[in-house]
């Protein structure tokens, strides 16, 4: 395999499915593959408060997944490049798949 040695290599994935293991910070994942989204949209939209929706969104920022602009008063997510979305997507595909 190319580029893979010791398991200090894997540390950066296991850190992107750690970041995906909240149902939550999935749920954000998979809408933000349609478009960006305000924090507020995504807290309404997934039924939780604005606060723990910012650390969620905090969270993904962390694992570099999310990339976050103001305008004003809004602060607006989207997935950092299209590498999340296809891991996202293959993933869920896979559980969908795969469940039952």
């Amino acid at each position: 395999m190319d580029g893979a040695g010791s398991t200090e290599d894997y540390s950066g994935v296991s850190e992107l499915f750690a970041a995906l293991a909240s149902p939550v910070r999935a749920a954000v994942v998979h809408r933000l593959t349609e478009r960006p989204w305000s924090v507020t949209e995504l807290a309404e939209e997934l039924g939780v408060s604005q606060p723990l929706m910012s650390q969620h969104l905090r969270v993904l920022r962390t694992a570099r997944l999310v990339t976050a602009s103001r305008a004003g008063r809004r602060t607006t997510y989207a997935l950092i490049d299209e590498h999340v979305a296809h891991v996202f997507l293959d993933a869920f595909t896979h559980t969908q798949e795969h469940s039952g």
